[in-house]
């Protein structure tokens, strides 16, 4: 049988999700969420501490308990799919500005990324992605021209892997490196955020099923609405 204090997860849990507590709403005070469960204090605490490390819930000091303001997308690292995928799948609309769209030679680090010569030419583009209009991720995308002649504003402004799969070109992986950065002062300012504030940022490169790379890029997250999730699995 579930521990009592678990019944009150759960059912605090779907009160989030239906909008009995939306976020931002302070929870009753304790001796009232202790009347209406009928449990001790110790139970109640147990329950509510559990929410607070599922990020669920917050706590101010002499005020009291909070609902939080959750994630405004999830990247499922283990899966590979696309921004506009993903935010869709989550019930969100997701929307592309393209700051950048430019042909030129790439330096040396991004020729070494793309294994290409560094007289081949490259799109560079610049994009910030939105979920429902709030600035969400700063993207910096290298692709090469031999792969993509056709390539156009119009095609990003959309899904960037709809558009390659749509020429028939089969992505078989992407090698991505995740790590904390705090951003320069242009980066904060196209993602609406304060300078010195940490960032995530995601390296990406992506390889065809043939083994042919054709993505590099750089991406930025704004760490206080996107999450990531890793999943560990046994081998068979």
């Amino acid at each position: 049988m579930k521990p009592v204090y678990l019944k009150i997860v759960d059912d605090l849990v779907n009160k989030i999700k239906t909008g009995t507590y939306s976020e931002g709403d302070m929870l009753p005070p304790e001796n009232l969420l202790l009347e209406t469960y009928g449990v001790s204090r110790m139970t109640m605490r147990k329950a509510l501490a559990l929410l607070v490390e599922q990020d669920l819930l917050y706590r101010v000091k002499g005020r009291g308990t909070f609902v939080k303001k959750q994630k405004s997308a999830i990247h499922d690292a283990f899966f590979l799919s696309g921004f506009y995928q993903e935010v869709k799948a989550q019930g969100k609309t997701p929307t592309t500005e393209v700051i950048t769209f430019e042909v030129l030679e790439p330096d040396a680090l991004v020729a070494s990324k793309l294994e290409i010569d560094e007289h081949d030419k490259v799109y560079h583009i610049e994009r910030l992605r939105l979920i429902d209009g709030e600035p969400e991720m700063l993207e910096r995308t290298y692709l090469p021209l031999s792969l993509f002649s056709d390539l156009s504003v119009d095609a990003m402004q959309g899904s960037k892997y709809e558009y390659i799969e749509a020429k028939g070109m089969k992505i078989a992986q992407s090698k991505q490196t995740v790590m904390p950065e705090i951003a320069d002062k242009k980066i904060n300012k196209q993602l609406g955020v304060e300078d010195g504030s940490p960032l995530l940022k995601v390296i990406s490169v992506g390889e065809f099923d043939d083994g042919t790379i054709f993505e590099y890029s750089v991406n930025y997250f704004k760490l206080n609405q996107y999450s990531f999730e890793f999943i560990a699995k046994r081998p068979d």
